[in-house]
């Protein structure tokens, strides 16, 4: 049976008798189960777009680095001719 973080406090509070242990365990309670009570909890919406926009990125990703397109843009690229003129002065 799995009970609140509340009800734990209150069976502690009333069971333990020696109260430097009783305060050592509502602390140790309270600070435990308050990472779990922060936890953030998202929308099925909020999720869905998410997961949708992550999709579009590796598709933008295989299209850009693994086409066949691309290397072959790069190629002509890199191949391309320029003329350049170098004037010194005397």
């Amino acid at each position: 049976m799995k009970i609140s973080k509340e009800e734990l406090k209150a069976k502690i509070n009333e069971k333990v008798q020696d109260e430097d242990l009783k305060i050592e365990l509502l602390e140790d309670i309270e600070d435990s189960m308050e990472v779990e009570d922060d936890k953030e909890t998202v929308s099925k919406e909020e999720y869905d777009k998410v997961v949708a926009e992550r999709d579009e990125i590796k598709e933008k990703y295989k299209a850009r680095f693994l086409s066949k397109e691309v290397e072959e843009d790069k190629k002509d690229e890199e191949y391309e001719e320029k003329e350049e003129i170098d004037i010194k002065e005397i």
